[in-house]
């Protein structure tokens, strides 16, 4: 029996970042493989002539999703191995019936959202910014309002990749972890070492609450007013998921007080109007949408997609594989 066969949908520039020579030999020890040698991103008609033969493709950023057409043409398909991040709409539902494996690379990414999260908890609870301008205007400094993150509470909204990462990476602080997640139950979030609560019970009494939940019909202003009244003064708040899950005005509202701190990387718009008393405040910090920097550990994004499709065709469970039950509640 010869090697399954593997098309690469990426443009060739992306391709050379997310799946360098090293990681293009492994999957090329188990795989035919062939390419899209174009720096152009395929149509839909062009990725149904591509991979005519193939079992198994790997899309990303900027290519066809498994459309209908193209699975007519490629009647041989077995497996999808998306090498990005967000993969709820890459297949049609033809794709689900048939029984075809898609994977994505979204864990990845995690890691750089979740290290910016903890880098937002610490120069936050420290009160980095503000002694910053404290010091450019030799202004009284107040030493006994920076505070360790060691054994603080922190409330995390969403336990999917992004937030089970951040609570890893609590660990050695011995933080107090109070987890929202209705897709979650006790046994399962006691499992995560976090106490399953409701979100005004987390905003009563987190010292830091960060917002990982993705954008469905049931997110929408999750956090709102109610939540910001209840937050305890000089709490952090951080969003590094979606804007629209905020009630940016009852941000805005509680933010104008003075008494919280927010670390804004995603907000509604992205990035900010013009004229948003967010770009004036001082208590607030915006970053560019940048809490997923792929682009600067690439090569770990293409070789989950290479270890996911040798899994597959070696008989071995998938270890980033998305269900259609998972759809309704992923990014």
């Amino acid at each position: 029996m010869g090697k399954p066969r593997v098309g690469i949908l990426v443009r060739r520039s992306l391709r050379e970042m997310i799946l360098p020579a090293e990681a293009l030999e492994e999957l090329e020890r188990f795989a035919e493989v062939n390419l899209n040698l174009e720096d152009r991103d395929f149509t839909e008609e062009e990725a149904a002539e591509f991979l005519r033969d193939a079992d198994g493709a790997v899309s990303s950023w900027g290519t066809p999703s498994l459309t209908s057409a193209i699975l007519e043409a490629a009647s041989g398909l077995k497996v999808w191995a998306h090498a990005a991040g967000s993969a709820k709409r890459r297949m049609c539902p033809e794709a689900w019936e048939k029984g075809i494996v898609l994977t994505s690379a979204a864990a990845a990414i995690a890691v750089d959202v979740a290290e910016l999260t903890i880098g937002f908890m610490t120069i936050g609870l420290r009160r980095i910014i503000p002694y910053m301008r404290e010091m450019a205007t030799n202004a009284p400094i107040d030493l006994d309002a920076s505070h360790s993150l060691y054994r603080k509470t922190v409330g995390i909204i969403g336990a999917g990749h992004v937030g089970r990462r951040v609570m890893e990476l609590l660990g050695p602080y011995k933080a107090r972890i109070l987890l929202y997640d209705p897709y979650v139950d006790e046994e399962q979030a006691k499992a995560l070492g976090a106490e399953l609560v409701d979100l005004k019970t987390m905003a009563r009494e987190s010292d830091v609450v960060t917002c990982h939940a993705p954008r469905l019909d049931g997110t929408h202003h999750m956090v709102n007013g109610t939540h910001f009244r209840l937050m305890k003064d000089d709490a952090i708040f951080i969003n590094n998921a979606v804007g629209d899950n905020v009630d940016e005005a009852a941000l805005i509202d509680e933010l104008e007080k003075g008494r919280l701190f927010a670390f804004l990387d995603a907000s509604s718009p992205q990035p900010p109007a013009p004229d948003s008393p967010l770009r004036r405040l001082s208590n607030v910090v915006l970053t560019p949408g940048h809490a997923a920097l792929a682009g600067q550990r690439p090569s770990v994004i293409g070789e989950i997609a290479v270890e996911e499709l040798r899994r597959f065709f070696a008989g071995e469970p998938q270890m980033h594989q998305l269900t259609r039950e998972m759809l309704d509640r992923i990014a």
